[in-house]
């Protein structure tokens, strides 16, 4: 690579760096936002028990207890969905360029093989084909890596839809004989 594709390389790098370090603040800040309002709503919760408890009133507080953990499932659900996705639009910008980094590297590599290659001794050429074939292996498994986390990603997500299912099958025939039981 010549010294001005270099430099303009670098500055391309800073330029990518900055505007992903600006996407990791916002989304670490709206993060922060589902993070700060869950505790708005655990604090109004707190104070409803110690109110309830502080009355001697059992009934209000199981009922309460009740309520906040219906609710607190279902904004799990809504919180993870906004999470996930925050992460994977993040995720993929990043791996995108990252992998544009790389192929650019190997190119670059690439370029510097076949300069050598014309300067090198016989058996050079051999060298450069196995240098070559491990630059399009460590592509190759990058590109891997990225389809193991995203399916990672993809099994997790389906791990916690079946725990919350699995919730609200339990919560449905609690409801229904504390109904019959009226």
């Amino acid at each position: 690579m010549k010294k001005i594709d270099m430099h303009e390389w670098n500055k391309q790098k800073v330029e990518e760096l900055f505007s992903l370090s600006h996407q990791l603040l916002d989304t670490a800040k709206q993060l922060g936002e589902y993070h700060a309002e869950e505790l708005r709503i655990h604090m109004a919760h707190a104070m409803d028990l110690a109110k309830s408890a502080a009355q001697n009133d059992l009934k209000k507080l199981e009922e309460l207890q009740k309520s906040a953990a219906v609710e607190a499932r279902k904004r799990m659900v809504v919180y993870h969905k906004k999470a996930k996705i925050l992460l994977n639009n993040l995720s993929d910008d990043v791996a995108d360029k990252a992998e544009k980094h790389l192929d650019k590297a190997r190119d670059s590599l690439s370029d510097w093989l076949d300069d050598a290659q014309q300067k090198m001794p016989v058996g050079g050429d051999k060298l450069a084909k196995i240098v070559r074939d491990i630059s399009d292996a460590g592509s190759k498994a990058f590109k891997e890596g990225r389809k193991l986390v995203n399916n990672a990603i993809d099994s997790a997500d389906h791990a916690i839809h079946q725990v919350t299912e699995a919730d609200v099958a339990v919560e449905k025939p609690a409801a229904k004989r504390a109904s019959a039981k009226k």
